[in-house]
């Protein structure tokens, strides 16, 4: 192919002198000029032949000529710069192609500003004529002016950028920038919001978030026909109401995982009861604070209990709630002393089986030393205890009829079912008994003896709290309170009988540190902390330092100078109190027999959740739900003692139904000619 190309040069081309082609192949006359007009240029051509092909025929080897365009720049700079040769060869081309449009051995021009810079030898020059020549210098020197053109115009705007950047940091200073305005918030659905860890399954949450949304609005139109001037700040719009819903709902089931359903219905119907007034009541308290973050943190008012008595009265209405301690013998409560045949016998059957236990927690059986074994000094067998603290509960069930509810732990939430082993471990097995004669055997139970110097007008709060000792649950905690005034008059630690196991401090509160630096109690010394901190735990501010006492035996003693035979015990679960302190008394009112639980004994309802649900009160809060720091005594004796206020406004109530009045300070019974409908005689 290259051979047949070579031989069309020596042929004359038809065209002859009128050849427009941009590279002919064929012969010209005015070839034999082109190599003295090349020389005589003064300025070396560059890119004018980019798509030049060598003629094939030509033996002499090439050798590669460095072309400079010499571009003309502008007379003050005195450089000389080159064009790109892309610009220069494409307007060349652009120009053949307007030429002769039939020309089909042309390239696009895309591929022709891809192309490499050309290769010229000296004979190759020849090809190009003058025409081409004077053509090519004309274009390149008006691509040279726009060249300049373009970066003069581009050093002008840089120094514009330049001063206006300058002017605006200088301007910067004086003028503060304006504060980008915030996006407005998304309007909400009533959806419940997405959480890491749901309480409960999407339809069931949206069921209960209707429901609560219902009596929110529900309250809100009520304010909105009793509302007065001034007072518009308490109505809540309808995005409001559903952004309370969610919120209210989101802290339900972040904070009360695990008793989220009981938590939102029983949230559902303390709104369902309220009335427009307590709505009111309830907006203008959250309207004081503009910081809602805070006001959600802050701690609830606590609503004062009114029963209508005077305190005198009502300690002696306590006793209509006297309950009689026969009966609850298979409960755990003691009703009668243990008698000494039963109690050795309680110790030949320890003996027999070799202080072998059963652990408390993981189950396992272990074996205790009191006084340590004498090999190693060790107080128990078989090791660490590996167990689950959190209490089992029930998840709702899922729809179908198939579908049952599953056990879990609140402590990790791991199903009963699942052979985890425990989510903690701790040192040594723990064990705890309740039988009464084993308890009489290391201190024997007594009566309340009495005691005439005690005001009859008072009532006490009472609560304790226990460790784990090799001699099983002891107690290390006795705090006694006055009823209904709630003065402090007993708050003391214990130092056990036997070797401590666990101070139980996830539940007593009491730490090994507490032990260690508490003052020692000595007869005639004051039974109050040396700090003694407030029983209302919203203003308690640090821990009450308490003096330690040197027996249950020194405690029991103590609490039986506050009480005689016929002073009101309160107290919430107070068979654990009793039997810790060993203690029988024939008068006590008990906030679980009070409140009982819908399936009745031995399930009993929790302290912690009558006080929210019935006085909507918060007690033993944990800062760290992972890292619990347990109970404080005075606070749940205090919560015992208003749940027995509660209870007594309630009876009072119903009595006043009855026809029951009071005259000269007295609570008097109703004639027989007293009905009930009416209230009238």
């Amino acid at each position: 192919m290259a051979g047949s190309l070579a031989a069309l040069k020596n042929l004359p081309c038809p065209a002859g002198d009128n050849c427009n082609a941009f590279q002919c192949l064929f012969k010209h006359n005015k070839d034999a000029n082109t190599t003295v007009t090349a020389k005589s240029s003064e300025q070396p051509l560059v890119n004018a032949t980019a798509t030049a092909i060598p003629p094939p025929d030509q033996a002499s080897p090439r050798k590669r000529i460095k072309l400079d365009s010499a571009i003309s720049s502008s007379p003050s700079s005195g450089t000389t710069e080159k064009p790109p040769a892309a610009s220069g060869r494409s307007s060349l081309v652009r120009s053949q192609v307007k030429n002769n449009p039939g020309a089909t051995s042309l390239q696009d021009e895309t591929t022709i500003r891809k192309a490499p810079e050309p290769v010229l030898t000296a004979d190759r020059k020849q090809h190009i004529s003058t025409g081409e020549t004077s053509q090519v210098k004309v274009r390149l020197s008006s691509y040279s002016s726009k060249t300049q053109l373009s970066k003069s115009s581009s050093v002008s705007t840089q120094a514009s950028n330049t001063l206006a950047s300058s002017s605006a940091g200088q301007s910067s200073k004086s003028i503060p920038k304006a504060a980008p305005k915030a996006d407005p918030k998304k309007p909400e659905a009533l959806n419940p919001r997405l959480l890491k860890s749901s309480p409960a399954k999407h339809d069931t949450r949206l069921k209960l978030v209707k429901a609560l949304h219902e009596q929110y609005v529900r309250l809100n139109t009520g304010l909105k026909k009793e509302i007065g001037k001034g007072a518009s700040k308490l109505i809540l719009s309808d995005q409001d109401l559903i952004v309370k819903t969610l919120d209210d709902e989101q802290e339900i089931a972040i904070k009360r995982y695990q008793i989220y359903a009981n938590a939102i219905r029983n949230k559902i119907m303390t709104y369902k009861r309220m009335t427009v007034a307590q709505w009111k009541e309830e907006r203008i308290l959250a309207t004081k604070d503009n910081n809602a973050e805070n006001e959600k943190d802050s701690p609830a008012k606590r609503e004062p209990i009114v029963t209508g008595l005077t305190p005198p009265q009502e300690v002696d209405f306590l006793h209509r709630l006297v309950w009689p301690l026969s009966g609850l013998e298979k409960y755990g409560y003691v009703a009668s002393i243990p008698s000494v045949e039963d109690i050795e016998k309680a110790k030949d059957s320890v003996e027999a089986s070799g202080n072998v236990e059963v652990c408390d927690r993981c189950t396992r059986r272990f074996q205790v030393f009191p006084g340590r074994r004498g090999e190693d000094g060790a107080l128990t067998s078989n090791g660490s205890c590996t167990y689950h603290p959190g209490k089992v509960y029930f998840t709702e069930r899922g729809p179908g009829k198939l579908s049952k509810a599953q056990k879990k732990y609140r402590c990790c939430h791991q199903n009963v079912d699942d052979d985890s082993g425990g989510c903690t471990t701790a040192p040594t097995h723990v064990f705890k008994t309740t039988d009464p004669n084993r308890l009489a055997s290391l201190l024997n139970f007594a009566e309340t003896p009495p005691n005439p110097n005690v005001p009859t007008d008072r009532a006490i709060c009472f609560d304790c709290e226990m460790g784990y000792t090799v001699y099983g649950l002891e107690l290390i905690r006795l705090t006694a309170l006055s009823w209904p005034s709630y003065e402090l008059l007993l708050d003391i630690l214990v130092q056990p009988f036997g070797e401590v196991l666990d101070l139980n401090t996830r539940y007593s509160g009491v730490t090994p540190e507490d032990m260690v630096s508490a003052e020692r109690w000595s007869p005639g010394d004051d039974c109050k902390p040396n700090n003694a901190a407030p029983t209302d735990s919203t203003k308690r501010s640090e821990k009450p330092k308490l003096k330690l006492v040197p027996s249950p035996k020194v405690a029991r003693d103590l609490l039986f100078s506050l009480i005689s035979p016929d002073t009101p015990l309160v107290g919430h679960g107070l068979e654990n109190d009793l039997n810790a302190a060993r203690i029988i008394h024939h008068t006590c009112i008990d906030s679980v027999l009070l409140f009982p639980h819908r399936r009745g004994l031995p399930h009993r309802n929790g302290l912690r959740m009558l006080m929210e649900t019935l006085l909507n009160q918060k007690i033993q809060k944990e800062a760290d739900e992972t890292a619990p720091e347990g109970h404080d005594s005075a606070e749940d004796a205090r919560a015992a003692g208003e749940l027995v206020r509660l209870k007594v406004r309630d009876e009072w109530k119903d009595l006043k139904m009855k026809g029951w009045s009071l005259k000269d300070g007295e609570i008097v019974a109703p004639d027989e000619a007293w009905t009930v409908a009416g209230a009238k005689k």
